[in-house]
């Protein structure tokens, strides 16, 4: 059960950096975010996010905030903060459980004023507890939700933890995507130092990564063991059930859809027309150049799912840029 109350310390983020010297006073109410005596209602909050201990609020544009609030404001919309006290993920999730909540409701009194009160529906999230609004939409095998990630049958199962499974943010596949530090030692005549990076990838791509890490901090020893232990936490401790949908990816990713979907089909013997799988399937085929194939597998993903957004975006990247390149050609 969640408090009535959360209170929590923050630091703005700019420049990827936290500002201040001392952390500010926080506190989530059931209705609105309180931050350094400045309260921003959940209605005005479109969308969370968070990675490590800090937390992104994206919200409403025209909104007139308080002073503080409008300095630390990114391109007028995003707020970033680095949250103590408590974790950053506990945080998201209380303010989208009552967020969440009240856009639905605001949703139903628009349906209702229009006479279709009737076509207003919901379904809590058994993973994080928010509400996911299913109104006017068709009803499809699974529910994807959008404040964790999670996809759920209208049994309220959680088909694959959110927690683990989900999109990478290089490769753009359905996989384990876990957090990694990743330190580059250089060394150039006079000039030497190191970078450290935060990266939130699956394991084919950590395995990338950790490789060539391995290969640019060789002759550093400091680098040489976290590249390792990247390498082998990539590669150990997966879900017996998706033992090898990392392989499959990796066939994808290359093109080798043939070989990719022998993999995938196996996956859905649990799981039938699981839409993450799908959409791996479907720009399997796409980096294979079968277009008509890839499309297919992407619609199915959706009728699968109909409101799963990394299908929808990823459908949508590709209308513009073909629209883009439509553009060049006139």
């Amino acid at each position: 059960m969640q408090p009535a109350n959360l209170d929590f310390k923050f630091r703005y983020v700019q420049n990827n950096q936290a500002v201040g010297l001392f952390a500010s006073n926080g506190s989530a109410s059931p209705t609105a975010l309180t931050l350094d005596g400045e309260t921003i209602p959940y209605q005005s909050i479109l969308d969370t996010s968070n990675r490590d201990n800090r937390l992104v609020l994206a919200l409403a544009s025209g909104t007139q905030w308080g002073p503080k609030t409008s300095k630390r404001l990114q391109k007028d919309q995003f707020l970033v903060l680095e949250i103590s006290k408590v974790k950053a993920d506990e945080l998201k999730q209380y303010v989208d459980h009552h967020g969440s909540a009240i856009w639905a409701e605001a949703h139903r009194q628009q349906l209702a004023s229009q006479g279709k009160e009737n076509l207003f529906g919901t379904l809590i999230c058994p993973q994080c507890k928010a509400t996911i609004d299913t109104s006017e939409m068709e009803r499809s095998a699974y529910v994807y939700c959008p404040y964790c990630g999670s996809v759920v049958n209208h049994s309220l199962k959680v088909i694959s933890d959110s927690n683990v499974y989900k999109i990478c943010d290089e490769c753009n596949l359905y996989d384990r995507v876990r957090g990694y530090t990743v330190f580059h030692f250089y060394f150039l005549l006079v000039v030497y130092g190191y970078s450290v990076k935060r990266r939130f990838v699956c394991d084919t791509c950590a395995t990338s990564i950790a490789q060539k890490a391995l290969l640019t901090n060789l002759i550093f020893i400091l680098g040489v063991p976290s590249a390792i232990y990247m390498w082998v936490r990539a590669q150990t401790g997966r879900d017996p059930y998706f033992q090898d949908l990392a392989k499959a990816n990796k066939l994808a990713r290359k093109g080798k859809y043939q070989e990719a979907d022998e993999i995938y089909d196996k996956l859905f013997s649990l799981y039938p027309d699981h839409p993450g799988i799908l959409m791996n399937k479907g720009l399997g085929h796409l980096h294979g150049k079968d277009g008509n194939g890839g499309m297919s597998l992407l619609t199915r993903s959706l009728k699968a799912c109909t409101n799963y957004l990394p299908t929808i975006r990823l459908i949508q990247r590709m209308q513009q840029a073909a629209s883009q390149a439509s553009a060049k050609k006139s």
